[in-house]
């Protein structure tokens, strides 16, 4: 605590013997942790990640770093061209790293604060909040709660012998009132079918080609 109070850290990593250890106290425990750094500003790191279950909770709680055997096991490095090929993975440019660590700052654990301007954990937990990435062509989810999860899951509307799915409406929205964004939070009401609401968007991390929001939406 005091050296988180007395220094500038750019990087607070979990220890993989944490992940290892894991018991019924550890979601709650890395969830404030990542909360806390988020805060101050810290990126967050986690080592020993080996399956996919740890890395979808690492990654639904805002941990956007993450070593271990998931991953691959330490390798000589004339054996890691071949491991990338293998699971199609490609080394990060600076300007896409530039633009993926701004996305990793937000955070998904208050991702309402910076439309209520407040940290209100219910508030969190049942208002949707989204991130999208737009790379010119459809809006690609990075990360959204279960409120938002649910609630475009609702988008797919039934009735007497057909159904609508207005998730691509409600996304071409977003993109139309994206395409305005310059880092304020823009609002607009809709109404799609059925479903009324107001929406409020912000971009958070641009790079050529490519753009990055986080979205809420309030049901009337």
């Amino acid at each position: 605590m005091n050296s988180l109070q007395n220094f500038d850290f750019d990087l607070l990593k979990i220890d993989m013997a944490f992940l290892r250890h894991a018991n019924e106290k550890t979601p709650t425990i890395l969830m404030d942790v990542i909360d806390m750094a988020k805060r101050l500003g810290i990126e967050t790191l986690s080592e020993g990640v080996e399956t996919k279950d740890e890395y979808d909770f690492l990654h639904s709680i805002g941990c956007v770093l993450a070593q271990g055997f998931y991953f691959s096991q330490p390798l000589p490095k004339d054996k890691i061209t071949a491991k990338r090929k293998e699971r199609g993975l490609e080394f990060e440019s600076l300007a896409e790293y530039a633009f993926y660590k701004k996305i990793g700052q937000i955070n998904v654990l208050n991702a309402l604060y910076p439309f209520s301007g407040k940290n209100d954990q219910e508030l969190a937990e049942t208002v949707p909040v989204m991130l999208l990435l737009d790379k010119g062509g459809d809006l690609e989810p990075i990360y959204s709660n279960k409120a938002a999860q649910n609630w475009c899951q609702s988008l797919r509307l039934r009735g007497a012998g057909f159904e609508f799915d207005c998730r691509r409406e409600f996304l071409t929205l977003v993109k139309q009132l994206g395409e305005t964004a310059d880092g304020e939070i823009i609002e607009e009401n809709f109404r799609i079918k059925d479903y009324a609401g107001r929406l409020r968007l912000q971009l958070v991390a641009e790079m050529p080609c490519q753009r990055a929001y986080v979205i809420n939406t309030n049901m009337v």
